[in-house]
């Protein structure tokens, strides 16, 4: 098993509507911390993945549950549309 980092890709590359493209956990991390505004990050779906974006870098929890839940933050604010 692979040591968890920031470096570990997501599941699958999550291409935004703006065109930015996350494929990792600290591509995810710089998204919400540099380009989500404060009163998003607040919301409940950012929050959720935050906490799981953290335990999968930090602690080797779930990259699936966490890459899900950043799908699911995204779709509900219009920023990215499943294929």
């Amino acid at each position: 098993m692979s040591k968890p980092g920031w470096q570990s890709k997501l599941s699958r590359p999550i291409s935004l509507k703006t065109g930015t493209k996350l494929e990792t956990l600290a591509d995810a991390r710089a998204f919400i911390l540099d380009m989500l505004p404060e009163s998003d990050q607040d919301r409940s779906s950012w929050q959720h993945a935050t906490e799981l974006l953290i335990d999968a870098a930090e602690r080797g929890g779930s990259i699936e549950a966490t890459t899900e839940q950043i799908e699911r933050a995204l779709f509900l604010q219009g920023m990215w549309m499943p294929k």
